[in-house]
């Protein structure tokens, strides 16, 4: 009977999905590369070429109004 290789048990993820739209607007660039949506109260800018985040505009709601704080580019 052969040797049993022993099994691996735990692994590191080699990346992660990141949610990118909660329901609201969606927009396009006119080149079809940065795709601009909403995540609760915050915009996000995603290139689609790479998938990376571009930057996150965080939001704050008052009165049922969105507001657009900070830009935060990655």
């Amino acid at each position: 009977m052969a040797n049993k290789a022993p099994y691996k048990t735990t692994f590191e993820p080699e990346h992660t999905i990141q949610p990118i739209y909660t329901g609201g607007s969606v927009a396009l660039d006119q080149s079809g590369r940065i795709l601009a949506t909403t995540l609760g109260e915050d915009a996000l800018l995603t290139d689609l070429n790479t998938g990376k985040q571009l930057a996150k505009i965080e939001g704050v709601c008052v009165d049922r109004h969105i507001f657009l704080n900070n830009c935060f580019a990655n």
